[in-house]
């Protein structure tokens, strides 16, 4: 990606992130520190906005809107969560699609659902594939099942997994039969953010487990869905939180926005 950059650089593009923050939610803070670190060293410049709690959506809303108006911006995400009483699809809604690296726009998300090929995918549960396609597991054979539907990693990834060919169940809240679903599946991805809800005794021996879940404790430490002593010692490749799905997930979204900058270049 680095050299992506330097070669837009000699183009005169400087790929730009506007990060949107509302209020001082230290976990929003934390991830924020993390993806300017992981920016700079390849080169992208970013820029934090940030807005108090009292915030509401309309003035955000019109501030998004003026960055989105800028040919020097090639991407821009709401650091979520807002806080209580702004309204988050307001505020989503105002990014262009063609800036929402993040791929959380209404546009992106129908494009996705539709079958149409939207400006981008959302980082989470591309870097999910990208871990499974390093490994060349073969996922076409192999029973797998996400557990989770929600819109950052579950959802899309049953989409993006279905245009593969690549058939995964998908259980949430209302399942019964967790335990009994999970034993079976070959690969085992979590997206829930419930602390150790995925247990050794939940998964077959020899099973790929993803975890793609956090949830901050009291100790302000990160825990993901899975619980590493466990279930370590049962699957033959595991990717835990910290650590595994995170970085690359900061990855792709950092690619989002370099092919934003390149757009307009790839036919040069």
């Amino acid at each position: 990606m680095r050299n992506e950059v330097q070669k837009l650089k000699g183009k005169n593009v400087t790929p730009l992130l506007k990060v949107i923050l509302v209020g001082s939610d230290p976990a929003s803070l934390s991830y924020i520190k993390i993806k300017k670190k992981r920016a700079e060293q390849v080169g992208i410049k970013l820029e934090v906005n940030e807005y108090p709690d009292s915030a509401n959506a309309a003035d955000l809303k019109r501030e998004i809107e003026v960055f989105g108006q800028s040919s020097a911006v090639h991407g821009i995400i709401v650091q979520l969560p807002l806080p209580p009483g702004v309204d988050r699809e307001t505020v989503l809604g105002a990014i262009p699609p063609e800036l929402d690296v993040d791929c959380l726009t209404e546009m992106n998300r129908q494009k996705l659902t539709s079958g149409t090929e939207p400006f981008f995918y959302p980082p989470a549960a591309a870097a999910i594939l990208h871990i499974l396609d390093l490994y060349h597991l073969g996922l076409e054979k192999m029973h797998i099942l996400l557990v989770g539907s929600g819109e950052l990693v579950g959802k899309p990834l049953a989409i993006m997994l279905s245009r593969r060919k690549v058939h995964a169940s998908l259980a949430n809240r209302q399942t019964r039969n967790l335990r009994e679903l999970s034993l079976r599946s070959d690969v085992l991805i979590s997206g829930v953010g419930k602390a150790k809800l995925i247990t050794g005794d939940m998964v077959k021996s020899g099973a790929v487990v993803i975890d793609a879940g956090t949830t901050g404790s009291e100790s302000g430490d990160v825990q993901g869905d899975v619980d590493v002593a466990t279930v370590g010692v049962k699957a033959r490749l595991l990717a835990p939180v910290p650590g595994g799905v995170g970085p690359v997930t900061v990855a792709m979204l950092l690619q989002n926005v370099v092919r934003s900058a390149s757009r307009g270049f790839d036919s040069k």
